[in-house]
């Protein structure tokens, strides 16, 4: 049996498409604009972008945080507060576990 040769493509994005309003992220997630402008005072969600509260955009990435933390607040009962912390923590474990499964990636 001949090995195949590995191939191990690398890249960097250098530039990311415009990224979901305010009120898109709202209507994808099922919430209010006020909720989310609370939950990104808290470091719940993360906006990007420069001005004010219409200028932000928002990741893909933060929709998915977003329904873990409706889940986190249903089954758990968390509030507001204790999201942004809790979803930190599962996130770093994540990643911990990741690194464990693949060493020798050296945990990237």
């Amino acid at each position: 049996m001949s090995k195949q040769p590995v191939i191990v493509l690398r890249g960097e994005i250098v530039e990311e498409a415009p990224g979901l309003t305010l009120r898109e992220l709202a209507q994808a997630c099922g919430m209010s604009e006020e909720r989310l402008m609370e939950y990104a005072a808290l470091g719940i969600i993360e906006p990007y972008g420069h001005g004010g509260v219409r200028q932000w955009r928002f990741s893909a990435v933060n929709i998915v945080r977003l329904q873990k933390a409706m889940r986190l607040q249903r089954d758990l009962g968390l509030d507001a507060e204790s999201l942004g912390l809790v979803l930190d923590l599962l996130e770093d474990l994540s990643r911990l576990r990741q690194r464990l499964r693949n060493p020798e990636r050296g945990g990237r």
